[in-house]
């Protein structure tokens, strides 16, 4: 009930991770609204008292799998609005939120692995998502 009153009166801060190899991005398979069963970037609301690079450590690690330990490699994308016309909790509930997603270069091969989040991850080329209306706006403007 908490969250749903916090949905329904102020933009949840969030992150996205924007994680590239190879001129690649990874995106998975959401399995939750907003966006349920489309392709998006790994990502999470910020929670309280949490710091922005909590939040992406606790991300790419319960997301992907990943260890961060050095937040200074991610590079801020900029300040991004995101509106959705339903919500996690009800799908009357619109959602707005205050996103930070971040750009990572992944260096090395890593095991990356889906969770609950997402029903399949998968990497995408820059030029499968430029102009494809199987992606959502918002990942064509995360372009790298």
């Amino acid at each position: 009930n908490t969250y749903k009153k916090i949905v329904e009166n102020t933009p949840p801060v969030s992150i996205d991770i924007c994680l590239v190899q190879d001129r690649k991005m990874l995106l998975g398979k959401r399995n939750n609204e907003p966006l349920r069963g489309q392709w998006f970037t790994p990502g999470g609301r910020i929670l309280k008292n949490e710091g922005w690079q909590d939040c992406l450590r606790r991300v790419a690690q319960s997301e992907l799998g990943l260890c961060v330990t050095d937040t200074s490699e991610s590079t801020l994308m900029g300040i991004w609005g995101h509106f959705y016309p339903n919500s996690a909790v009800e799908d009357d509930i619109s959602t707005q939120y205050v996103n930070l997603p971040h750009y990572c270069l992944l260096k090395e091969n890593s095991n990356i692995l889906a969770e609950e989040q997402h029903d399949n991850l998968s990497w995408f080329d820059r030029e499968e998502i430029k102009d494809n209306e199987n992606f959502h706006e918002y990942m064509q403007t995360y372009l790298f």
